[in-house]
């Protein structure tokens, strides 16, 4: 399911504990989904912001790099987000 980019997401409990717990805001979320990557496996969508978004969309993305939101592949409601700059792990 791909991201409606004028469309609020759904966050899991656990997503709102992990962003709580890692000060990552929904404004965040909302600017990874939009501008960052995305990466489709059988159990998850994972959106991602790295350098080459923040170069070609702009600095304002500098604060979400490294930002990963797992979201659900049937519903695209917010698993858990996590921060790792390093994306050499994530496969297009």
């Amino acid at each position: 399911m791909a991201y409606a980019h004028n469309a609020k997401p759904a966050f899991t409990d656990h997503a709102r504990r992990r962003m709580s717990g890692r000060s990552i805001n929904e404004v965040q979320i909302a600017q990874v989904m939009q501008y960052g990557r995305s990466v489709h496996t059988r159990k998850a969508v994972i959106y991602v912001v790295g350098r080459q978004e923040i170069k070609e969309y702009g600095c304002f993305l500098a604060p979400c790099e490294g930002i990963h939101v797992l979201c659900s592949p049937n519903d695209g409601a917010v698993i858990t987000t996590y921060r790792n700059r390093d994306l050499s792990g994530l496969k297009h």
